[in-house]
């Protein structure tokens, strides 16, 4: 899942996305949703996922997930429960640390492996939160990629 990014660009996505977000922060804490132009992270926009912070674990939820992550994690999890997305062994494996970056209000970022299957399952993921008031994390964004060995 590589992306044709210019000479001498930064080519991994989880780097170019938190490079973006610590653009848009312009001084602040937290940017929000608001802040994240499409426009200006077209190359990645459908390699992306936004999550909505509900006011418990259960009501969190996918407000987009990507069609190129759509295609590769075999569905579309838009408008599901990230509760229910979990029950998916890659998916958890790959963005199941969502609850450090709402807790500490940090980006976070986890490249490992796992198995699945019998087979080793690599990865990159990166997960920054976004507030509309500067103080609570009301969405997430993130990328996410692997590989199966």
């Amino acid at each position: 899942m590589t992306l044709p990014t210019p000479s001498g660009s930064e080519q991994r996505m989880t780097f170019r996305l938190l490079s973006y977000w610590n653009r848009i922060r312009a001084g602040k804490p937290l940017p929000s949703l608001g802040d994240v132009n499409i426009n200006e992270i077209a190359e990645m926009y459908h390699h992306t996922f936004t999550i909505e912070i509900g006011d418990n674990e259960e009501e969190h939820r996918f407000s987009y997930f990507g069609p190129e992550l759509a295609s590769v994690f075999g569905q579309d999890y838009t408008g599901q429960y990230l509760s229910d997305a979990l029950n998916d062994v890659t998916i958890n494996n790959t963005i199941g640390f969502y609850d450090k970056v709402l807790n500490e209000k940090t980006p976070h970022s986890e490249s490992s492996e796992f198995f699945n299957d019998g087979h080793e399952v690599r990865y990159r993921s990166i997960i920054l939160p976004l507030s509309s008031n500067g103080v609570d994390v009301d969405f997430l964004i993130g990328t996410t990629n692997y590989k199966v060995f």
